[in-house]
């Protein structure tokens, strides 16, 4: 059997991808091109024969719609459109689309794109079959007609003829995998094929001479009610009638059938109305499929809870209700305490297991008019409708109560949870869905840190929650920015004061926005570490980075040393190691010219992890840098174990050496110390020409500050002025 040629007309290069997929991995027999654009379509139409084309409905340079034109009456067309856009589809229909499809997020409708084309081929063919029948009979008649006037034998052979095309036809009718029912132009019914026997439950002979409304009954399958039989709406308008997507047969002994297809006029020689052919199919299965995906796009499948996606459309309803003064609404963001703790001791599966109890401990608690739904993790979330915050509260205690007193066993374990809920009032103070779940995720954030397995109620204009939403605006924002490539790599140089070397500078981060101003890293950073995302960003830099220097090789000649700094969050992350060295290999880059440099802090709130970090990066040939030295409580005590290269003096004592005597013994000692041990000394904060001055007098090995050099882009030549009284901002 040859393959199926199909056209994709598709500019979503992930769904031509999945298409692609699904082809080679179910083996079907299509042979297949896609067109990424409108104008791609025509020009592969006007090259290329095609039994299908799938066409979605929204493209680049226009829409599905245009290519109709294009497209010969031997192809069938099935249109593809997004979820909720049946109305696009009936246009579609009534152009001459033999079907449609409906999109959904995980790509479930790939799996209907072969039971629908295998349909629409075969309603074609059956389509062509019945035309050429229709045709040849009107040939035969028509020539038969002048020989009987010749003779009355050859009439006897040309009526032979005749009956035995008809039975050739109605053997046709018989065999094609549709039903298909017949009727005079009355609507009176003059025959239907075994399949539209099966499913109206009439048997032919008993159905012949019956209106079309006593056999065939069709009705909306979400409201119930009766609709317009199709066949008398033909008979009305003479065209041809499509049946609705949510259409429900129920046949004489009250069993039910979701169908599709249509109903066409009959036509005589003289175009003249003779009757209707209906022809449907039964498509109960895929139309339960597609309910079963709609269903699990709406519903998180661990507890059959409503997810995160339908919830948020749920609150953005609210949001907008609000605007019709509806009542009161409450909002609960739920975070369980504990929960990582039981899911690392025991394994996910008693994870699981304890979030589908906690499941059903919510809901034997929440109204049966509220929305309860699982956010993602061990994060619940309840939309409390007519329901004033004084309520909402003693609801929400309620359950923080009962998950306190609650005990989850497992394999002969017994463990104490909690949870901590953030509360709001969905009032006219929120305009948008994201400004809402920031804030209950900010409050839920606030019950965490005053304790745990609390309520926060959230307080208008709350100083504490507009801080940390406000963190929470950049989550989007940095994603984004990685995504984008909007981050700008800047170099800060470090001036060596007791030798002429090559350059040796700091790598430093900005942020370009559209209209082409800088964010620096002071406004990001310490959300990007709230919410984990400076492994990240860090990784971004590092790749960045050395793939400049790949690229520049007569910098890399210049270099001396180039300080890439590291976060916390990075130092601890999984796989960071492999990754530093991978591409240093990749690029074929010297490592003895990169320096990485972590803080005081970073270093002694895990002081091994950080000595395995620093000593397994100088075996391949990297140096540390030791940054805001000074800065902690037991600086030296620590220092000797610790293999840095590199001790960064911090700012805060350096900047007012000139005019404060224990900034300058601090700077003295440190310096002092730094060089008994092997370590290089550099000063930050050098922002005038007397502190500069003072730093050479105690012999600190290098200085950096705004008075050396301002940061500037990577690639921009080093000039070697010095930039006189100029502010210091957050690098």
């Amino acid at each position: 059997m040859p393959d199926i040629k199909v056209l994709l007309v598709e500019d979503d290069l992930t769904d031509q991808m999945s298409f692609k997929r699904f082809v080679k991995h179910e083996h079907l027999p299509y042979a297949f091109d896609i067109a990424g654009s409108v104008a791609e379509a025509i020009e592969a139409l006007q090259q290329n024969e095609y039994d299908v084309i799938l066409a979605d409905h929204a493209l680049g340079d226009g829409t599905a719609f245009d290519l109709f034109a294009f497209i010969p009456d031997t192809t069938s067309v099935i249109f593809v459109t997004g979820s909720g856009a049946e109305d696009i589809a009936v246009r579609a229909l009534k152009m001459g689309a033999a079907d449609y499809l409906s999109k959904d997020l995980n790509g479930q409708y790939l799996k209907l794109i072969p039971i629908t084309i295998n349909h629409v081929l075969k309603a074609k063919s059956a389509e062509r079959e019945l035309d050429e029948h229709r045709h040849r009979l009107e040939n035969l008649v028509a020539e038969r007609t002048t020989e009987l006037r010749q003779e009355i034998g050859e009439r006897q052979q040309a009526e032979e003829q005749l009956r035995r095309e008809k039975e050739r036809a109605l053997i046709t009718l018989k065999s094609i995998g549709d039903a298909v029912i017949t009727t005079s132009k009355n609507g009176i019914i003059e025959f239907l094929n075994p399949v539209a026997e099966k499913l109206t439950g009439w048997r032919v002979a008993e159905a012949r001479g019956r209106v079309i409304d006593e056999v065939f009954n069709i009705y909306n399958d979400i409201t119930r009610k009766p609709q317009p039989n199709p066949v008398f709406r033909v008979l009305a308008t003479h065209e041809t009638e499509f049946i609705s997507h949510d259409t429900l047969l129920i046949n004489r002994y009250g069993i039910e059938y979701s169908i599709q297809d249509s109903a066409a006029p009959i036509h005589d020689r003289d175009r003249q109305i003779q009757g209707v052919v209906l022809v449907f199919s039964d498509v109960t299965a895929s139309r339960r499929l597609s309910k079963e995906l709609a269903y699990q796009a709406a519903h998180d499948p661990l507890t059959g809870l409503v997810n995160r996606r339908e919830f948020e459309v749920r609150l953005n309803r609210i949001l907008k209700a609000r605007n019709h003064d509806e009542g009161d609404f409450a909002f609960c963001y739920l975070d369980l305490d504990q929960f990582k703790i039981i899911n690392d001791t025991c394994g996910h599966t008693a994870g699981d297991e304890l979030l589908k109890q906690v499941t059903t401990l919510l809901q034997h608690e929440v109204r049966v008019r509220d929305t309860l739904a699982r956010l993602g993790g061990d994060e619940f979330g309840i939309l409390m409708e007519h329901c004033t915050i004084e309520q909402g509260e003693r609801l929400a205690n309620s359950l923080r109560e009962i998950i306190a007193n609650y005990r989850f066993s497992w394999e002969r374990q017994s463990f104490r949870i909690g949870v901590s809920i953030g509360l709001i009032a969905i009032d006219n103070e929120f305009h948008s869905l994201n400004d809402l779940l920031m804030i209950a995720d900010a409050c839920c954030y606030a019950a965490k840190d005053a304790g745990r397995n609390r309520v926060y109620v959230y307080q208008k204009n709350a100083e504490e929650i507009l801080q940390r939403s406000g963190q929470m605006h950049w989550i989007a924002k940095l994603n984004e920015a990685l995504d984008k490539d909007h981050f700008r790599i800047y170099k800060h140089h470090i001036k060596s004061i007791h030798e002429q070397e090559g350059e040796h500078y700091e790598i430093l981060v900005r942020i370009e926005e559209n209209n082409n101003t800088l964010i620096p890293p002071g406004a990001f950073i310490p959300a990007a570490e709230r919410y984990g995302l400076m492994p990240k960003i860090d990784q971004y830099i590092i790749a960045k980075t050395f793939a400049w220097f790949a690229d520049n090789p007569q910098q890399l000649d210049q270099l001396s040393l180039c300080t890439i700094n590291l976060s916390g969050h990075t130092l601890g992350s999984e796989g960071i190691l492999a990754t530093i060295t991978r591409q240093l290999d990749y690029y074929a880059l010297p490592a003895h010219k990169f320096c990485f440099e972590i803080t005081e802090t970073a270093a002694i709130s895990n002081l091994n992890m950080a000595t395995t970090f620093i000593t397994t990066l100088k075996e391949s040939g990297c140096r540390f840098a030791l940054d805001d030295f000074g800065s902690g409580l037991s600086s030296f005590a620590y220092l000797k174990n610790l293999p840095v290269d590199y001790l960064k003096i911090d700012g805060i004592f350096v900047q007012d050496i000139c005019n404060d005597e224990i900034d300058l013994a601090m700077v003295k000692s440190i310096n002092e110390i730094g060089h008994l041990m092997g370590k290089k000394t550099i000063a930050e904060f050098v922002e005038s020409e007397g502190v500069y001055d003072k730093i050479v007098e105690l012999g600190v090995d290098y200085a950096q500050g705004y008075w050396i050099s301002q940061p500037v882009p990577l690639e921009t030549p080093y000039s070697a002025a010095p930039v006189i009284d100029a502010p210091y901002t957050l690098e």
